[in-house]
Formats: C-alpha cells, sequence, structure tokens
C-alpha cells in the first residue's frame, strides 16, 4: 500500500472517478489507457490543463466530468461501488498509471473516443494533426493537438 498526501489521495481519487465514470465496462488495459492519456495531458501542459485536477476538470475533456448543466451524461451520476468488482479494476489501473508503474500502454496519446462514434468522431479525430496511436477494446486512441 502507498501512502499519499492530501494532493496526492485527491488527484488519484479524482482519477479512480474519471476513469471509472469513463472506461468502466472496458477491459483493464483500456482502463490503464484512458489513466494514461490523462497522466500524458498533465506531463504535457496546454490548453486542456497543467496539473491532474485542471486535466480532469476541463469543460471540454471528459463529458463524464463537467458540470450537469453543460451536459446531460449519465455517467455523471456514477460514482465507486465497492459492491461492484469493475470499480478494484478501475482503483488498480488509475493507481497504476498515476504511480507510472506499467509504462504507458497508449504511447503518448492524449486523447481518444469511442468506437460507436466511427461515423461521426470527434472533430479533433479529423484533425490532419491527430495521429491515431492504437485501439484497444471499444476504445481509439490518439495523440492529438
Amino acid at each position: 500500500m502507498n501512502d499519499y498526501n492530501t494532493q496526492q489521495a485527491i488527484e488519484l481519487g479524482m482519477l479512480v472517478l474519471c476513469v471509472g465514470r469513463e472506461a468502466r465496462g472496458e477491459s483493464y488495459e483500456a482502463m490503464l489507457g484512458v489513466a494514461y492519456s490523462i497522466r500524458n495531458r498533465v506531463e504535457n501542459p496546454r490548453y486542456w490543463g497543467r496539473d491532474w485536477i485542471s486535466v480532469m476538470s476541463h469543460p471540454e475533456a471528459y463529458s463524464s466530468m463537467v458540470p450537469p448543466t453543460r451536459d446531460n451524461d449519465p455517467n455523471l451520476r456514477v460514482y465507486p461501488d465497492p459492491t461492484n468488482s469493475r470499480w478494484q479494476l478501475v482503483i488498480e489501473a488509475a493507481e497504476a498509471a498515476y504511480l507510472d508503474i506499467p509504462g504507458d500502454n497508449v504511447h503518448g496519446a492524449t486523447h481518444y473516443y469511442d468506437s460507436s462514434l466511427d461515423n461521426d468522431p470527434p472533430a479533433w479525430a479529423k484533425d490532419p494533426s491527430s495521429q491515431h496511436i492504437i485501439d484497444i477494446g471499444s476504445l481509439r486512441f490518439f495523440k492529438a493537438n
């Protein structure tokens, strides 16, 4: 077990919430990929934020984390459930990426979207400067500007 200071505990808690809301139905590897895409944004500060909290709470980043007045994403109402085994995987993936233990399984990707959006992908995915990196499960990971 790791010891975390207050700031680290808040960051990791937010990361668990974000990964769980975004990818709890995916494989461990996809959850880890989501967590690493967040870490990659933190390590490359830009318009999307400069630290763990600002990256995850950026209004244009994660629909499952924006205030309800901005989006009606049903994942806004999802919180960790200790009786659901999927959440243990979420916690493990979030902590692994937070500690940078296994290494970046999405090779620097900063964005992703679900393949269910393939017919109408996000604008950033269509931008010629975006580079498709890897698919894990139903998630498509990109390096995007």
